[in-house]
C-alpha cells in the first residue's frame, strides 16, 4: 500500500467510484481508495441498489443529472456486460390526482429537454407492460431513455479509468481505523493495512460515513434504516 497521497478516498461504491473518475478527468493524481470490503461489491448501498433511472423531476438540476448520468453510463461496460440498459420507463396512475402529477411530469420534461416523453393511455401501457390490468389505471407516462443502471459494473469501469489513467490506486478490504488531526488539519488515514499521509479525506462510506465523521469530531447526519412488510 502507498504510504501518501494527495487525496484519500474512503468507500469504493458508486460514490467514491464516480469522485475519482471525475477528479481523475480533471486531472488529479496521487489518489488513494480504500475500502473496507471487497472490489467493486463492497456490501453497502451500491450492492444492493435496484438501479433504476428516472430522467424526469421537478427539479432541473436533478434531472439534467439524470440525463449525464445515462450519457455516461451508456458508455461504461465490463467484462460481464454493459452499465446501462435503456429499457424505457413507465409510470402509471391510479387515480386522478396521480394522473394529474404524471401531466405535470410531462410539462417538466419538455421543459428541461427529456427526449421522447409521452403520456400514455391505459391500453398502451398494458402494451408495453402486459402484466398491467388497463382497467385499473387511468393512464400512464411514458420515457424511452429510461433505464436500468448496473451500479456494481458502473463502479468498476469508473475505477477502471481512473487507475489506467494513473491517477488512482484502489485497495479492498481495508478498514479505516483512524484519522490524524494536528491544529484542525488531516495528516493521515490509519488503515489495519498500514498508514497513509494525506491532507485530504473524502468521506464516500455510505452508512458507515458517521463513524468516519466521529475520528475529526464531525458530525454526520446519517441514519441507516430498514423497512419490513
Amino acid at each position: 500500500m502507498k504510504t501518501n497521497a494527495t487525496l484519500v478516498v474512503i468507500g469504493a461504491g458508486i460514490v467514491g467510484c464516480s469522485t475519482t473518475y471525475h477528479l481523475a478527468k480533471q486531472g488529479w493524481k496521487d489518489i488513494v481508495v480504500v475500502e473496507q470490503g471487497p472490489l467493486f461489491a463492497t456490501g453497502g448501498s451500491t450492492s444492493h441498489a435496484p438501479g433504476l433511472v428516472f430522467q424526469t423531476n421537478s427539479s432541473k438540476t436533478m434531472t439534467k443529472l439524470a440525463q449525464y448520468t445515462i450519457e455516461l453510463y451508456s458508455q461504461l461496460r465490463t467484462d460481464e456486460g454493459p452499465a446501462f440498459y435503456p429499457v424505457g420507463g413507465v409510470e402509471v396512475a391510479y387515480t386522478a390526482e396521480r394522473m394529474a402529477e404524471l401531466k405535470r411530469k410531462l410539462g417538466w420534461a419538455k421543459s428541461w429537454g427529456v427526449e421522447g416523453a409521452t403520456l400514455l393511455t391505459p391500453e398502451e401501457v398494458k402494451g408495453k407492460v402486459p402484466l398491467i390490468d388497463a382497467t385499473k389505471i387511468l393512464g400512464g407516462y411514458y420515457v424511452p431513455g429510461d433505464g436500468i443502471a448496473k451500479a456494481l459494473r458502473a463502479a468498476e469501469a469508473l475505477a477502471n479509468y481512473a487507475i489506467e489513467a494513473g491517477a488512482a490506486e484502489f485497495y479492498g478490504h481495508t478498514t479505516v481505523l483512524d484519522i490524524e488531526v494536528v491544529e484542525g488539519q488531516v495528516q493521515a488515514v490509519v488503515t489495519d493495512q498500514g498508514r497513509i499521509e494525506t491532507s485530504k479525506v473524502l468521506v464516500c462510506a455510505g452508512i458507515w460515513g458517521p463513524r468516519i465523521g466521529r475520528m475529526v469530531g464531525e458530525v454526520i447526519p446519517l441514519t441507516p434504516s430498514s423497512t419490513s412488510t
